[in-house]
């Protein structure tokens, strides 16, 4: 396989994984490997603007048990950036179709709650991942450094697909800000912009088997000659 081909199946094969091996942590070379991959990303004029906390072992199920005892007593989620009040309507549609696609991979039906209820806690526990990923930026930056964030991410799941890891870029990772400040020492001039979970994927798991789909190139792809 040459250069080419090798980069084109890193792009294609990439894809959110929602249940790993808690059994499996990732050596501490890996995860190095993966940052020092994912900290080649562009940024403006080179400010690098990401500050990255990596939780793992007994601080990861630390923040784990957090999340959890906070679900448990249906505490609000509280993170640092608003979230979408809405999607504009095409969007919108994206999203269900996803869900829907989904949650028929997981075998969960509409009706259901007690296995709606267990994903729900499968998301609030970081899918089992052995590595929770938080990237923050500083509060007096703009939405500029805020793009560059997100290079940065796209970096960081890209990075650890070549390195065999999988990984989930996930809303409910930064869903508690107080406790991840609590537990990771982020202090509070960061605020706290998005998570990533890595770890070794349980291959089998139903919750693995969903695969989104990407609108056709020339659906979001404007070419003038």
């Amino acid at each position: 396989m040459n250069h080419h081909e090798e980069s084109k199946n890193l792009f294609q094969s990439r894809k959110s994984h929602r249940k790993f091996d808690k059994s499996k942590p990732i050596p501490q070379a890996t995860l190095e490997n993966i940052l020092t991959d994912a900290l080649r990303a562009p940024s403006w004029a080179n400010t690098q603007p990401w500050e990255v906390f990596i939780a793992t072992g007994g601080t990861l199920e630390a923040v784990r048990e957090a999340y959890l005892a906070a679900f448990d007593r249906s505490e609000p989620y509280n993170t640092d950036v608003p979230v979408p009040k809405e999607w504009p309507e095409y969007m919108q549609e994206r999203s269900i179709r996803n869900s829907i696609h989904m949650f028929e991979c997981m075998g969960i039906d509409r009706e259901d709650e007690k296995a709606r209820e267990l994903n729900r806690r499968n998301n609030i526990s970081f899918f089992d991942g052995t590595a929770l990923v938080i990237i923050c930026q500083e509060r007096s930056l703009t939405d500029w450094s805020t793009m560059d964030l997100g290079t940065f991410a796209g970096y960081l799941v890209l990075a650890a697909e070549h390195h065999h890891v999988q990984s989930v870029p996930a809303f409910n990772s930064i869903a508690y800000p107080q406790i991840l400040r609590e537990k990771l020492s982020i202090p509070d001039h960061l605020i706290i912009r998005s998570g990533v979970v890595l770890g070794y994927a349980v291959e089998d798991s139903p919750y693995n088997e969903h695969t989104s789909d990407r609108e056709a190139l020339h659906q979001m792809v404007h070419f003038l000659n």
